[in-house]
């Protein structure tokens, strides 16, 4: 490790040098002028700084210490403001990962505005952020009870490290991928039929009518900049074949479809990178693939494909978190080109995590289920905003709020009509609930009783799992939708110590909520 550091250190001090003897033998170029101390108030500054990478956030949104010891000591190394850029790429071992970072200035190495106003910023936020934050919002009180369901265990030991849960309807096979990069097929009793070891953990899968599957490895799971994604094809589970795309920066979410209308499926791919990362599609050529940039921004989470517009050519929608966190449509332009247009957009605190499209009020076009509840960064504390929220669709794919119901950590949604009395329900999860409080709130489903009325529901012991991710279908071809709940251990802290230790159990990680609505 030693020596891997002291590479490091060489590569960035030779860069740093190649960069001041390419400035010093331009003679037409010269040194950047300093920037120059401003009369605007810290609120102006932060409002014209801020709010040109992302949304304004307000500083009531967090709590006074976390602005001043989570949130602004990023933001100083963003504005060239901290002194201690070379310290932040210290921490990086991988060299590749490192010169893209350098070269893209994720950390500039010179201040973006005057040291004074740089703390008019922060002595704003320090100001105006509340001591606390409030609680959450009246809402339906959560029952414990879930009469539709009936619970079932794994009888295998299937660790609490799921990163990927697919229900194969073809096959009938459950798909989990997990953190120590292993793949099981699991029937409909999770009962484990077949497994294949990767080369890294699997973020996503689609099966294929003929038996086969596509698949999404994510490279290092925690947060990095390094491009090792693969997507692949499987013909059969025990062999892992060629990559059809590699180099894929910490990808996290892919659906194939054919973008162009050529009668090739291409691949439109969320590069969640970390610092840096993108939105892209993949062209399926004759041989291999041609890759088209969507957006540039990190973050990219969700995926639906959609002719939206109603022209026969299929439109993405994103979502897109890390910080300039929205939801956009790209339009297809039917020539291999896509219009980019923002239908939502919200602070970079929010952490959103999912997305979903569901005609939620039966008028005929389709409204956005959002979720927000991602707290893994630099502000980890309990937010009263984070929650379930349905934006109306005004018929020409404008949005308005119209029901929010508030839900500490919430990380995935699945929106069916799981009771079949011709409504949508809701299921949810959420891998950063309330543990001290309501650690059973970590799935919940919400009965729709019509008129964006909803009874939340959960099952008794509904905390013995620290649910990741989620899936739904008809498990066990009864005719109704089940669901399929996947844990994954991170620690919290000494206090739920008691919680942990059920995490980390053996044969922990797969849960079959099953429906009894055809029982």
């Amino acid at each position: 490790m030693f020596q891997l550091r002291l590479a490091v250190i060489i590569l960035y001090s030779f860069l740093l040098f190649s960069s001041c003897r390419s400035s010093s033998s331009n003679e037409t170029s010269s040194p950047a002028a300093p920037p120059v101390a401003t009369q605007l108030t810290g609120k102006q500054l932060s409002q014209s700084y801020c709010a040109s990478c992302h949304q304004f956030p307000e500083p009531s949104l967090l709590d006074k210490i976390t602005w001043q010891r989570g949130v602004l000591p990023q933001m100083a190394l963003r504005m060239g403001q901290s002194g201690n850029s070379m310290a932040e790429y210290m921490r990086i071992s991988h060299a590749d990962e490192l010169t893209r970072l350098m070269e893209a200035k994720v950390f500039p190495d010179t201040p973006l505005l005057h040291p004074t106003d740089w703390q008019k910023i922060v002595d704003y936020y320090a100001s105006e952020a509340p001591v606390k934050l409030p609680p959450q919002s009246a809402h339906t009180p959560l029952q414990v009870g879930l009469p539709l369901f009936q619970v079932q265990q794994s009888k295998q030991a299937i660790d609490a490290f799921v990163t990927l849960l697919r229900f194969d309807s073809i096959s009938h096979r459950i798909w989990v991928g997990d953190g120590r990069s292993n793949l099981y097929a699991l029937n409909q009793n999770l009962i484990r039929m077949d497994s294949v070891h990767l080369d890294s953990p699997a973020t996503d899968l689609h099966p294929q009518s003929d038996g086969s599957f596509d698949l999404l490895t994510v490279g290092v799971l925690n947060p990095n900049d390094r491009q090792m994604g693969i997507w692949r094809h499987f013909t059969q589970t025990g062999i892992v074949p060629p990559p059809l795309l590699s180099g894929l920066q910490r990808p996290v979410r892919a659906i194939p479809a054919d973008l162009n209308r050529d009668g090739l499926d291409d691949v439109v791919i969320c590069q969640f990178g970390n610092h840096l990362g993108k939105l892209t599609w993949h062209e399926r050529l004759s041989e291999g693939y041609r890759e088209h940039i969507l957006d540039s921004l990190p973050g990219a989470r969700q995926l639906i494909i959609r002719d939206l517009n109603n022209d026969q050519w299929p439109d993405i929608i994103a979502l897109l978190t890390q910080g300039n966190e929205q939801v956009s449509v790209y339009y297809n332009q039917q020539n291999g080109q896509f219009r980019k247009e923002t239908v939502l957009r919200f602070p970079p605190v929010y952490g959103s995590s999912d997305l979903t499209l569901a005609d939620i009020d039966h008028d005929g076009d389709l409204d956005l289920i959002y979720t927000n509840g991602d707290n893994a960064d630099y502000s980890i504390v309990l937010k009263p905003y984070h929650g379930i929220r349905i934006f109306m669709n005004d018929g020409r794919f404008h949005f308005r709020q119209a029901w929010f119901y508030p839900m500490y950590g919430v990380t995935q949604i699945l929106v069916r009509d799981f009771d079949q009395d011709g409504d949508d329900d809701v299921a949810t999860i959420a891998h950063f609930p309330d543990f001290s409080r309501q650690p059973n709130e970590g799935f919940v489903y919400f009965e729709n009783q019509g008129n964006l009325r909803f009874l939340p529901r959960t099952f008794p012991d509904a905390e013995q799992g620290r649910w990741l991710v989620m899936e739904t279908g008809d498990v066990d071809q009864d005719g109704d939708d089940d669901i399929l709940l996947g844990s994954f251990f991170r620690p919290t802290g000494p206090e739920h110590m008691d919680l942990m230790n059920r995490w980390r159990k053996p044969g922990t990680g797969i849960l079959l909520l099953k429906n009894n609505l055809k029982k």
